[in-house]
């Protein structure tokens, strides 16, 4: 605790003096005929006189600490780091097929809506792909504008040219647009430099994650994953989502060419993959080499379950303002209104009188 004037403490002498004085002044009193009869010996009556003579020096100490205006350092508002979140979505006629009372495409647009409304406060993107990438949404904090555009994407209001699934060049075409995106956000200019000391900077944090939380939980069979390494916190994060096997993965370079690609722009990458057959190998390392993991879902609560795990996967992270100083009178305020009651209720009996 502080004070704006602290010149004013020394003030404090007056009601220790006055204090002290109550405590050891000695009158003379004035002699009354039961002076000379026996009394009962009654020393907590003593205490509680002088208790209540001490009673206006207590008070006047809180006015001069009042008056000195004590302060302290105000505990600091932590403010949500926002997580970049791309959404690439196959729109590939493939996605039209059912599952359900809906089809594969619905599905997954019901989960991601869910999805939006528990990241609040995060920056989501929306990208369509088919036979080549489209940025259907940038990245955005206004989510009802993603949950709005989701009835739109349907697969059914695509061109017939989209109905391919090139995997490869809408991840490359992802992490080149959240780049850009990001530094539009930020107001930051985001180079390799810059990359590499934010990597840095979080590998403590991804160290500590990966030895806290283990392996990742086992999910139902309608919602497994293939990897049980868990990822890092990642401010970027890409949510892959298909049913087909990519037609431009071909190749271990070009994986590793993509897998780095993402990396060098600090992204996590987890792909949900719909339906009942295998998981794409290239996709499910691509999503490993950069920290993140592959899962199958066979229906749409296996979607709904996915979307939750990931969301649980990759916490909100929050930084503290700086403290500042407030005036902090509230405990003496209280202090002088007790005392000043107990004052005013000890000069209707318990006082001295000079008989």
């Amino acid at each position: 605790m502080t004070f704006v004037n602290p010149q004013w403490l020394l003030l404090l002498v007056l009601p220790l003096a006055l204090g002290y004085w109550s405590v050891c002044r000695r009158g003379s009193g004035i002699r009354m005929p039961f002076d000379h009869e026996s009394h009962a010996s009654r020393p907590w009556l003593a205490a509680l006189l002088r208790g209540a003579e001490l009673l206006p020096a207590v008070l006047l100490a809180v006015a001069v600490i009042l008056i000195a205006r004590p302060q302290v350092l105000q505990v600091p508002d932590r403010d949500r780091v926002a997580t970049h979140i791309t959404v690439c979505m196959d729109v590939s006629g493939s996605m039209s097929v059912g599952m359900g009372d809906q089809n594969r495409y619905e599905s997954a647009a019901a989960a991601i809506q869910s999805f939006t409304y528990a990241r609040e406060g995060d920056a989501i993107g929306l990208t369509l792909f088919g036979s080549w990438p489209l940025r259907w949404v940038p990245l955005t904090k206004d989510l009802q504008v993603i949950r709005n555009a989701l009835a739109f994407a349907n697969p059914r209001n695509q061109p017939r040219g989209m109905g391919g699934t090139m995997i490869g060049s809408a991840l490359t075409y992802c992490a080149d647009n959240m780049q850009r995106e990001a530094a539009r956000l930020d107001g930051t200019d985001v180079g390799h430099q810059s990359v590499d000391q934010w990597k840095r900077d979080r590998a403590a944090e991804q160290l500590f994650r990966r030895a806290s939380l283990g392996s990742s939980a086992t999910m139902g069979p309608s919602a497994r994953g293939t990897a049980s390494s868990i990822p890092g916190t990642s401010d970027r994060l890409l949510i892959l989502v298909s049913d087909g096997a990519s037609g431009d993965l071909n190749g271990q370079d070009q994986i590793d060419r993509i897998s780095q690609r993402l990396n060098d722009a600090g992204i996590t990458m987890y792909h949900i993959h719909i339906g009942s057959d295998t998981i794409p190998a290239p996709v499910s390392s691509i999503a490993r080499a950069t920290g993140g993991d592959a899962f199958l879902a066979t229906n749409s609560d296996g979607i709904r379950l996915i979307f939750n795990h990931i969301d649980q996967m990759q916490p909100a992270r929050f930084v503290a303002n700086a403290s500042i100083p407030v005036d902090y009178f509230e405990p003496f305020v209280l202090i002088g209104a007790v005392a000043l009651l107990l004052y005013a209720l000890s000069l209707l009996k318990w006082r001295y009188t000079p008989w």
